[in-house]
Order: structure tokens, then C-alpha cells, then sequence
């Protein structure tokens, strides 16, 4: 059955270029529905351009699309960062960054302010293997506020065990998760 209408071909074709279409997306980061979006408004703006004799429709629209997205996508006008946000505000994107990293830096510090203060609670011998097993350089191990009897030469296993069940048990560090 050969199809000639434009109603017929374009959700046609959008369904066979759909694979080259992801990829495109996915390669230059944008979002897959704004592209497809784009490929259906090109083949609906080229349709009445399309040659009488033109023998292979599919290859032609093919073509056309992709040629159309990579123009506009070199077309693309760039934002500095030094650039207000909006023309009335004096804010720009270079001070929007600096704010959202500031802010990451500081909930950074506070999440390990809180991972400190519910470690020092656990037995020095849990202290050291979290420290070391994880990572954590910039932390130092001090004698729990509680003396318990401690068994030394647990089982590594066993001490992430007591380490996931005290901080389980830590409101500030379950405030961390929500």
C-alpha cells in the first residue's frame, strides 16, 4: 500500500526516524521530546517542497531532517554567563552558579558535620574501619562519650552492620535522607 498523503507519510516517518532521532538527542544533550517535536514541524514546513518525482519519500525527508536539526543546531544562539538573567533583573547566570554551589558547599559541610557527630557516638574500632573503608580523610576517630565493652577483631561486615543500624537509629542523620 503506498502511501501519498501528508497525514499518512509524517507519522510514518517520525516513527522510523524515531531511532536517529533518540541518538541525536542523546548525543548533543537535549531533551528527546523537544527534537521529535522539531523532526515533525521540518517534515510538515518541507512537505509541500518535496519533488513529483521524487521516487523515495522516506529517503528524502530522512535527509531533510537531519540536515534541518544539525543547521539548527549550529544556528543555536549561545548565552554568556556574564548576561542578566532577564533584561530588568542584574543578576546573572555567572551569579546564579555561584549561589548554587555556595549552597551545595554548605549543605555539603553540614551532611558532614552530622556523619562526624553520629560517628563519634560509635566504638573507636568502628570509627577507624568506617574512615578508612569508606574514605572519609578529613575525619578523626575520638573515644565514644559511653565506655562499652568492645570486642576487638570484628568481623569488618559486622562493624558496617553497627554503623548502618546507629544511623538508622539518628534523627539527624534520617533528617539527612528526606
Amino acid at each position: 500500500m503506498f502511501m501519498t498523503t501528508r497525514n499518512d507519510v509524517v507519522p510514518l516517518m517520525l516513527d522510523e526516524l524515531r531511532g536517529m532521532i533518540w541518538n541525536f538527542a542523546r548525543r548533543f544533550e537535549i531533551e528527546f521530546e523537544d527534537v521529535l517535536q522539531d523532526a515533525a514541524l521540518i517534515m510538515l514546513e518541507v512537505w509541500s517542497r518535496i519533488p513529483e518525482n521524487c521516487a523515495n519519500i522516506a529517503a528524502y525527508m530522512n535527509r531533510v531532517v537531519r540536515s534541518e536539526l544539525y543547521r539548527r543546531l549550529r544556528n543555536e544562539p549561545t548565552v554568556s554567563l556574564d548576561a542578566p538573567v532577564s533584561p530588568e533583573s542584574d543578576t546573572s547566570f555567572a551569579d546564579m552558579l555561584a549561589d548554587f554551589v555556595a549552597q551545595e558547599d554548605k549543605r555539603a559541610e553540614q551532611v558532614a558535620k552530622t556523619v562526624h557527630a553520629a560517628l563519634h557516638n560509635l566504638s573507636l574500632e568502628v570509627q577507624l574501619h568506617t574512615r578508612d573503608y569508606y574514605g572519609l580523610g578529613d575525619y578523626s576517630p575520638r573515644m565514644p562519650r559511653t565506655v562499652r565493652k568492645v570486642a576487638y577483631g570484628r568481623q569488618k561486615r559486622h562493624m558496617r552492620e553497627s554503623l548502618r543500624h546507629s544511623f538508622r537509629r539518628n534523627p539527624q542523620v534520617l533528617a539527612l535522607m528526606r
